[in-house]
């Protein structure tokens, strides 16, 4: 288990290291290249050795796929993965996707301590959600990730009572062609957000951006269920 600069948990846990979405930005392909996980970071690969790590007693809250996306995971993998999940409940467990059926299991299925999240950068990839919308909201995210934040983006149609929080971070790194955000973005976020009862946690890579109005709400996995 790695103690992790992510903001919003304590440590990551990579089961499966690998996604074939080729994201222009992506921090997991350059620490796969640099360190040579992977020969070849589109194809995800899974480690199930890594899953031992979820045994130790402290609880923590875990990013288990910061090295891949959910919904590039194989089925055996998945349910390798939510046995281990479920034999180690005193941990709160977090996954991102940026695919609409990337969710971690629907509710019904998922353990309290698991919270699933959906990445979105721009509006098109927000708005990809609610092509099917009474779909989504059965199956279930419980936070958006903006992250990171590529363009104004507008929650408008964002009703659905399981959106708990939305974090908002900006692109690090020294991509040629980074995107820097306005303020006036992550206002409109959070003014959103906050006409909705929506949680808002800002990265620290927003810190400076925001002065005064940087904000860091609590994580709804710091919250009982």
């Amino acid at each position: 288990m790695k103690k992790t600069k992510i903001d919003w948990c304590d440590s990551t846990i990579n089961p499966v290291v690998g996604c074939s979405r080729n994201c222009p930005y992506c921090y997991a392909k350059k620490i796969n290249d640099r360190f040579h996980i992977t020969p070849d970071f589109s194809k995800p690969v899974f480690f199930p050795e890594r899953l031992k790590q979820f045994e130790s007693k402290k609880p923590k809250s875990i990013f288990i796929n910061s090295m891949s996306d959910v919904a590039y995971w194989n089925s055996e993998w998945f349910d390798a993965v939510i046995q281990a999940i479920e034999e180690n409940p005193q941990h709160k467990y977090i996954t991102l996707s940026k695919s609409v059926d990337g969710y971690f299991c629907p509710p019904h299925l998922r353990p309290s301590y698991v919270y699933s999240g959906y990445t979105a950068t721009t509006q098109y990839q927000l708005d990809d959600l609610q092509k099917d919308y009474n779909y989504i909201s059965e199956t279930g995210f419980d936070f958006l990730n903006i992250e990171p934040i590529l363009e104004p983006i507008s929650l408008e149609w964002i009703t659905d009572p399981h959106i708990e929080m939305v974090i908002i971070g900006a692109e690090t790194g020294n991509r040629k062609g980074k995107v820097i955000p306005q303020k006036e973005w992550i206002d409109d976020i959070v003014r959103q957000a906050d006409e909705r009862g929506i949680r808002v946690f800002m990265k620290e890579s927003l810190k400076e951006l925001m002065g005064t109005d940087f904000r860091q709400d609590e994580l709804i996995w710091g919250i009982k269920r």
